[in-house]
């Protein structure tokens, strides 16, 4: 009899054990995802207010300022029209999850555009398209390529001695992903660090930084294997290849 009482109370001990377990677990996993959901929204944040840097600011604010030294009333208004509407993207995609990939490719055309003339005509740039992919109805999470872009103007074409600098950005459909790569003929990887760190560069800009670690926690967050690959274009070439894999929304 007492075994039999016993052996109830051991069972009835060990389920109680085993639910508190795993409703415990099941608490902890929630709480890991809730982190991980505010980590999610502080980086996008960060990241995006991060793309309107200081320093690219008050480098249009200059060009603008030369425009008008200069007297070329068209030229200001037409840079000032580019500006703002860049500032205004920057603010609505901010707070936004996602975005369609044509309010993409019209930012970073946008932006792209500003950036030629703050260098003045340096480099050439074309955005090209699959057929296969429709740009309204697919949707990827705002300003991702952007600092990308920003890397490969500042540390590839810039340093760039002799010749055009150009920029191709493609977006091509993957199965149920989007492939975008962003290729720069500009002095590529290796050259562009030690430039760097020859000239010891004051501003760095964390997009990259900001932005690799955003994909990483959207990846925990959703559950999606956002890819991203930097590498040097092949020999006799010379310059950077970004490839930037997203699952289409």
């Amino acid at each position: 009899m007492w075994v039999k009482v016993l052996f109830l109370v051991f069972g009835f001990i060990s389920i109680y054990y085993f639910f508190t377990k795993r409703i415990n677990k099941i608490k902890e996993r929630a709480n890991e995802k809730q982190i991980i959901s505010n980590k999610v929204n502080e980086l996008e944040q960060m990241a995006l207010r991060s793309q309107m840097n200081p320093h690219f600011i008050f480098n249009c604010l200059n060009s603008i300022q030369e425009y008008v030294i200069n007297s070329d009333v068209q030229g200001a208004n037409k840079f000032i029209t580019d500006f703002s509407r860049l500032i205004r993207s920057t603010l609505d995609n901010s707070y936004k999850k996602t975005i369609t990939i044509s309010d993409e490719i019209k930012y970073l055309r946008n932006y792209i555009t500003i950036e030629q003339h703050r260098f003045e005509n340096k480099f050439t740039f074309l955005i090209v398209t699959d057929d296969e992919i429709n740009l309204e109805d697919n949707y990827i999470p705002p300003m991702l390529l952007q600092p990308y872009v920003e890397n490969a103007i500042r540390h590839g074409i810039n340093n760039k001695k002799e010749g055009q600098g150009h920029i191709l950005i493609n977006f091509l459909k993957q199965h149920n992903n989007l492939l975008c790569q962003i290729i720069d003929n500009g002095i590529g990887i290796e050259a562009s660090k030690k430039m760097n760190s020859k000239n010891n560069i004051e501003y760095q800009s964390r997009g990259m930084e900001l932005t690799a670690k955003r994909i990483m926690l959207l990846n925990n967050k959703i559950g999606t294997d956002t890819i991203v690959k930097i590498e040097n274009l092949e020999p006799p070439k010379i310059g950077t290849i970004v490839s930037i894999t997203i699952p289409l929304i």
